[in-house]
């Protein structure tokens, strides 16, 4: 389990993002489920919540977990998120996409979110959690961390406009971008 779920709040969180019934939510590298669960019941049946993980293990772990809650709205895509086009949501389909806790494990920021753009509607927002970038006593080595400035310049460079930021917990920034 990621050490990063003790220290966020996921329901305060999709809260604070006005998580409202009906939405369809992309969660980019969904790991544990600790962000799909909460927000599947917040945007009930009529909306949909695509968990996208490259690991078939947290796919099939997820996919029993949803059955479990009885939570149909969930639907779980196993693909690579490094690799624009390669999953199956359409383009213009999403709310609102997630990144929580996923880009300190990655260098391809741009790969993953211009996906991140295709598959958002017109003014969809895009979420951006992950580790700050300064000695923590939990989280992932420092050299690993998000390098922010190149995190919004690529945002900038694909068209996004910073919305907002986010304080989701002492270990973690949050941004908010448009489409």
């Amino acid at each position: 389990m990621n050490n990063g779920t003790l220290f966020l709040n996921p329901i305060q969180i999709l809260k604070d993002l006005n998580i409202e019934e009906g939405m369809d939510i992309a969660d980019f590298g969904a790991g544990s489920g600790y962000m799909i669960f909460p927000a599947a019941k917040m945007i009930g049946k009529k909306g949909a919540i695509y968990a996208l993980d490259i690991n078939k293990a947290v796919i099939a772990h997820l996919q029993k977990e949803a059955k479990q809650k009885n939570l149909s709205n969930v639907k779980t895509v196993w693909t690579n998120l490094e690799m624009v086009n390669r999953n199956p949501i359409k383009p213009d389909a999403i709310d609102l996409v997630l990144i929580v806790n996923m880009l300190f494990e990655s260098s391809k920021y741009y790969e993953i979110l211009k996906e991140a753009c295709r598959i958002l509607k017109p003014a969809g927002r895009v979420v951006i959690i992950d580790w700050i970038k300064q000695a923590t006593p939990f989280g992932p080595p420092l050299d690993e961390r998000v390098n922010l400035e190149k995190l919004k310049q690529t945002a900038y460079s694909l068209g996004l406009n910073k919305i907002k930021e986010l304080e989701p917990g002492p270990y973690h920034f949050g941004l908010i971008f448009r489409k």
